[in-house]
């Protein structure tokens, strides 16, 4: 009988069961009964009259119920993004650490004290080759996110001094270059921040376990550039560290070269005998070390997604439940259940939107405060524009609107606008 009088109230032209009930709609009041689209009571409802699948609708009149889903999307956002910025601020302080191999390949001997003439010879026939500098090294350390790390204090000669720093785009900002000889060093200015010292400060030191020197090396000059180096005389090297063993720089012309001729040089040399420095190694050896970091990130930003779009499809089922009659009212005009939907999907899509958009402004104020207030005063390293991170909060909105669009949709196969309607009478 109520399909009956729903049927006959859609031909009268009315909004809805209406006529035959002899009372207003419950979600519809007395709007189409009143001049301007005003409700007695002066409230306007033109906008949901005219948009009446507005996803902004809800939103605008449930702040109480729609915010606080926002807020734990916002919430759980900021938690990945900000975690995976942290975790690539590892790769990011290694890279930029020893960036200066790309400019450059290394070849240290093995089992002897410098690189044997048939090595040498090897490297000088390729093609792609510029130039070729001997070179000694001693060692500090430097403070990471994930502990103290050796660092190499390149010594070299002058004209070598002069080319590297060239080719790594490095220049003197403050003090000078180490004297021939003498126990000196030059830092880029990030490692001066790292290791809180000043012109004058003892780097290298007899008493010092991670950056010993027979006899102590002051800073004498800061570096800065967008790579990492630090660097004193060959000649002082020689003097103090008697068992350093002698490797060569390998530069090509330019930076492109520099990887064609570090891969040749992969493939040509004897590995037994000598080992290759570059930045493609460093890169790989990188993303090993990190390869089961970045696994057991993955599995607990899995759990947080599973979570939070589980809770969030939840609060959205049980609002849903409690909009009921609304949605049978909209289907009993002549709504068809797909468009509902569409309804659903539209609002839930919006709190995902915002809810991204919220975290991911969150995640940027805050790494900027740790980055300013923790972090460059340490001298480490965070990228707070870190692109990589973001990606991995993409499964959450995904797995959000699967969730809950998947429960609503059971509901909305067994509404029954009808029966709904006439239990609100």
């Amino acid at each position: 009988m109520g399909n009956n009088r729903c049927a006959h109230a859609s031909a009268g032209g009315g909004y809805g069961c209406d006529a035959s009930f002899g009372t207003r709609l419950p979600l519809l009041g007395d709007w189409y009964n009143t001049p301007e689209g005003i409700q007695p009571d002066g409230t306007a409802v033109q906008s949901a009259i005219r948009h009446p699948l507005s996803p902004w609708l809800y939103f605008r009149r449930n702040p109480g119920k729609t915010l606080p889903i926002v807020f734990v999307i916002t919430v759980a956002v900021a938690l990945v993004a900000s975690v995976v910025t942290v975790v690539d601020s590892i790769n990011l302080t290694v890279l930029t650490m020893y960036g200066y191999q790309r400019h450059f390949a290394v070849i240290t001997p093995r089992n002897a004290l410098d690189v044997a003439p048939d090595i040498l010879a090897v490297v000088r026939r390729q093609p792609l080759l510029d130039r070729v500098y001997p070179a000694q090294a001693a060692f500090t350390e430097v403070k990471t996110i994930f502990g103290k790390v050796p660092f190499v204090i390149f010594g070299l000669e002058p004209a070598a001094r002069d080319t590297v720093l060239k080719r790594c785009g490095l220049s003197v900002v403050a003090g000078r270059l180490p004297a021939e000889g003498a126990p000196e060093v030059a830092l880029s200015v990030d490692i001066v921040r790292n290791r809180k010292l000043h012109l004058g400060s003892v780097v290298l030191s007899p008493q010092s376990e991670g950056s010993y020197s027979i006899v102590p090396a002051r800073l004498v000059g800061i570096l800065d550039g967008p790579v990492w180096f630090a660097l004193t005389s060959q000649r002082f090297v020689r003097a103090h560290f008697p068992l350093a063993p002698e490797g060569i720089l390998v530069l090509a012309h330019t930076e492109r070269d520099q990887r064609r001729l570090d891969a040749v040089l992969g493939r040509v040399l004897d590995k037994s005998r000598c080992r290759l420095w570059t930045y493609a190694g460093l890169v790989r050896d990188t993303r090993d070390a990190l390869a089961s970091l970045y696994l057991i990130m993955g599995v607990v930003i899995g759990i947080i997604v599973f979570a939070i779009a589980f809770l969030t499809a939840m609060l959205t089922s049980i609002y849903f439940t409690q909009r009921l009659p609304e949605f049978a009212t909209l289907s009993a005009i002549g709504y068809a259940r797909g468009v509902l939907m569409l309804r659903v999907a539209a609002e839930v899509a919006l709190l995902c939107v915002l809810g991204w958009g919220f975290g991911a402004l969150l995640t940027v104020a805050g790494l900027a405060a740790i980055k300013h207030f923790l972090m460059m005063p340490r001298g480490l390293l965070l990228d707070i524009w870190d692109v990589h991170a973001y990606r991995f909060t993409v499964p959450m909105p995904v797995a959000i609107m699967t969730f809950a669009l998947a429960g609503i949709w059971q509901r909305m196969r067994s509404l029954d606008p009808v029966a709904i309607i006439e239990r609100r009478q």
